[in-house]
C-alpha cells in the first residue's frame, strides 16, 4: 500500500502518455467512457479493487450517472438510495461530486459529504484534458451519525427509523492512516482507468485510421474509371478527416501547372477562380518538392496567391502534399478547413499515406494509358508498315539487258527511305532511291508524297530535268521548310543501254566499270527547300559488266557499338569487291558487310540498297 497522503494536499500522479487531439474521434465531442472500455471490464476492475481496499466503489459518467453497479455497498445507503443509489438526493449529491472532480484540473481526489451525510473521495478519468468519468471510494462518515440525524434521514425517506439507526450503527469511521492509504489506492485506480482509456483512444484512432487506409485501397484497386476513382478519395478524405473540402491537382504535361481533377466541398465560384501556375504558388512548389505544407490561415497568407477567394469561400487552415511516385512529382492533394486548425502528427501521418497511395494510383492509370497507347500506336505503326511495303516494290522487274536488284529497310515500323522502279514507255525503266528527313510515320508519310509525286511526273514528262523541278516545287509549296527530301532519279534505256539521271541532293549512285569507281553526282540542290530551282540531268553509256549502285546514306552512316561510322571509304570498298556478283547477290554482299561492322547495334538508320548490273 502507498504511503498515505492528504487528499488536499497530494500532488497530482503522473498522467498517462498523451497525444494531441485530432479530427479522427467521434465527430462532435470527446468519446464517451463506454466508448472506450466495456461495462464487463469496469465491473470487473471495479469489484477487484473493492475487495482489496475493503470499501465501497462505485465508476459514475462524467455526469455522475452510474456506469457500473456499486461494489461493497453497505446497508445504510442501499436503504437511503437503493441498491443502485437511484434517490434523487443521492443522484444530486453523486452529480455534485462528479462536477467537483471534473472541475479540479487534476486527478487527485476531491473530498466530498453527500446528502446523508457520509464522506467521499472522488476520482477524476480524464483523457487529454477531458473528463470521462469519476472513480467514488467511501460512504463512510467522519463521526458517528446522530440518533437526530438519523431520524430525519428516517422520515424524509420514509423508513423505519429503528432499522435505519441499526444500519448506520455498521458503519466504522476510518482512521485517518486508513483513509489515507484508501485514497492513494482510489488515486490508482483513476490512473489505472485513464491509461487504459488512452490506449483504447489510440487503439481506436488506429483502427479508424486502418479503415481509412483499406477503404482508400478498395476505391483505388476498384475497377472504376480514373476520374472517378479520384473523385472517391477527395470524397473519403474530407467526411474521414472532418474538414471543409478537398481537392486533388495534377501537373500539365508542360509541367507548369496544376490542374484540377478531383475536388470535395468546393463551389464553382473557387474552382473557376483562375490557373494555379506553379511559378506563382511557392506553397505547390514546395508540396511536388516533398515537402508537408501546413497553412494555418489561408485568408492572409503571403505565400497564397488566391487567398480573397479563399475568404470568399470560407477556407481558412489547409494541409498540403505531393503526390510523388518514385521521386517524381505528379500533381497534389490538399485539404481545408473551415475554422483555424492546427493539423496533428497523426492527421498528417494519416493524409501522407492516402497521398501516396493516390499517387501510385495516378501513376498506374498514367502508366497503363501509355501501355493503351503505345498498343494502339502499335497497331498504327503496323497497318502503316504495311502500307508502306505494299508502296515498295515486291520485287525487281525484269529489264531486257539489265540484272535489277533492291531493298529498303526501315529502322523503326515505317521510315523515309524507298526505291522504285518505274515502267516507262518505249521499253525504259525508271529507277529512283530516295531519302527524307527525319523517321518513323512522319517520314513515311513525306516518303509517299515524294514517291506518288515523281511517279505523277515521271510517267507524263520526258526530261528528267522538268521532272525533278516539278517534283521540288510540289513539295516546297506543300510541306514545312524543315520538311525536305533527297533523290536519285535515272532512266534505263534498254535499246541503247544508257542511263540518263538527275541527283537532288542525294548520295551519289556509283557506277563501278573495270574495278574503278565513278560518282554520279549531277542534278541539283534536295527537294522541298527551295522552289525556283533548276536542276541538270548526265546521260551515261552503259557496258556490259557495269555495274551500278544506288544506296542511301544509313548505308555509310551505320555505326558500332564504339560509335565508329562505316563510312564512305568502307562503302567504296565493298561496292568494288563485290560488283562483280549479280544484282542481288551484290546487295546481299554488301549488307552483310555493313551487318559485320555493326554488330548487334540496333539499326539506327533507314537502309536502301539498288543494284543494277548490265548483262
Amino acid at each position: 500500500m502507498p504511503d498515505p497522503v492528504h487528499p488536499d494536499t497530494a500532488a497530482p500522479p503522473p498522467a498517462p502518455p498523451r497525444r494531441e487531439p485530432g479530427t479522427l474521434r467521434t465527430p462532435g465531442g470527446h468519446p464517451r467512457l463506454l466508448d472506450l472500455i466495456d461495462v464487463g471490464t469496469l465491473q470487473a476492475i471495479q469489484d477487484g479493487f473493492a475487495e482489496l481496499a475493503g470499501m465501497a466503489i462505485s465508476i459514475r459518467d462524467e455526469q455522475g450517472r452510474l456506469v457500473t453497479r456499486p461494489s461493497c455497498s453497505n446497508r445504510f445507503c442501499e436503504m437511503i438510495g437503493g441498491p443502485l443509489h437511484e434517490d434523487e438526493a443521492c443522484r444530486l449529491s453523486n452529480y455534485a461530486a462528479a462536477a467537483a472532480a471534473a472541475a479540479e484540473g487534476r486527478l487527485a481526489p476531491v473530498r466530498y459529504v453527500c446528502h446523508a451525510g457520509l464522506a467521499q473521495y472522488a476520482a477524476c478519468i480524464q483523457l487529454e484534458g477531458q473528463p470521462l468519468g469519476t472513480v467514488v471510494l467511501g460512504d463512510v462518515p467522519d463521526a458517528p451519525l446522530t440518533r437526530q440525524r438519523i431520524d430525519e434521514l428516517a422520515e424524509a425517506h420514509g423508513l423505519d427509523a429503528g432499522e435505519l439507526a441499526d444500519a448506520a450503527a455498521q458503519l466504522r469511521p476510518l482512521a485517518d492512516e486508513r483513509m489515507q492509504s484508501a485514497v492513494a489506492f482510489l488515486q490508482l485506480l483513476a490512473n489505472t482507468l485513464a491509461r487504459l482509456c488512452w490506449q483504447q483512444a489510440v487503439l481506436r484512432d488506429r483502427v479508424e485510421e486502418l479503415t481509412l487506409l483499406a477503404e482508400t485501397s478498395r476505391l483505388l484497386s476498384s475497377a472504376l474509371e480514373p476520374d472517378t476513382v479520384l473523385d472517391n478519395i477527395v470524397r473519403t478524405m474530407a467526411e474521414v478527416m472532418n474538414v471543409k473540402a478537398c481537392s486533388l491537382r495534377l501537373l500539365s504535361p508542360a509541367g507548369d501547372e496544376l490542374v484540377l481533377k478531383a475536388t470535395y466541398g468546393l463551389s464553382p465560384a473557387y474552382l473557376g477562380k483562375g490557373p494555379v501556375l506553379v511559378a506563382e504558388n511557392p506553397n505547390d512548389r514546395a508540396a511536388l518538392a516533398g515537402e508537408v505544407v501546413t497553412t494555418p490561415d489561408m485568408r492572409n497568407d503571403p505565400h497564397v496567391h488566391y487567398g480573397d477567394a479563399a475568404r470568399r469561400e470560407g477556407l481558412v487552415s489547409s494541409l498540403s502534399m505531393g503526390l510523388l511516385a518514385k521521386g517524381q512529382a505528379l500533381g497534389t492533394l490538399h485539404i481545408y478547413t473551415a475554422q483555424p486548425h492546427t493539423f496533428t502528427p497523426e492527421e498528417i501521418r494519416l493524409f501522407q499515406s492516402v497521398a501516396n497511395q493516390a499517387a501510385l494510383t495516378v501513376r498506374n492509370t498514367q502508366l497503363l494509358d501509355e501501355v493503351v497507347r503505345s498498343k494502339q500506336q502499335q497497331r498504327e505503326l503496323e497497318v502503316a508498315a504495311k502500307v508502306q511495303n505494299r508502296l515498295l516494290p515486291a520485287q525487281a522487274p525484269t529489264i531486257e539487258g539489265y540484272d535489277c536488284f533492291g531493298v529498303t529497310m526501315a529502322s523503326l515500323a515505317v521510315g523515309g527511305d524507298f526505291h522504285d522502279w518505274i515502267e516507262l514507255p518505249g521499253g525504259n525503266w525508271g529507277v529512283a532511291v530516295g531519302d527524307v528527313a527525319g523517321k518513323g510515320v512522319p517520314a513515311a508519310i513525306l516518303m509517299a508524297s515524294v514517291r506518288a509525286a515523281l511517279r505523277a511526273q515521271a510517267e507524263h514528262i520526258y526530261a528528267l530535268t522538268h521532272v525533278m523541278r516539278r517534283v521540288n516545287e510540289g513539295l516546297t509549296a506543300d510541306t514545312e521548310p524543315a520538311e525536305f527530301a533527297t533523290l536519285f532519279y535515272g532512266v534505263l534505256d534498254s535499246a541503247g543501254r544508257r542511263l540518263t539521271y538527275s541527283n537532288a541532293g542525294h548520295e551519289p549512285g556509283v557506277l563501278v566499270r573495270g574495278g574503278e569507281v565513278r560518282r554520279l553526282q549531277t542534278g541539283g540542290p534536295l527537294l522541298g527547300v527551295i522552289g525556283d530551282v533548276d536542276y541538270e540531268q548526265e546521260v551515261v553509256d552503259l557496258q556490259a559488266g557495269d555495274t551500278l549502285v544506288l544506296y542511301s546514306d544509313g548505308a555509310c552512316d551505320a555505326t558500332n557499338y564504339e560509335g565508329q561510322r562505316f563510312g564512305r571509304d568502307r562503302l567504296m570498298d565493298a561496292i568494288r569487291r563485290h560488283a562483280e556478283y549479280g544484282a542481288q547477290r551484290a546487295v546481299e554482299e554488301i549488307r552483310w558487310d555493313i551487318r559485320r561492322w555493326t554488330g548487334l547495334a540496333p539499326q539506327a538508320d533507314d537502309l536502301t540498297l539498288v543494284v543494277v548490273k548490265v548483262l
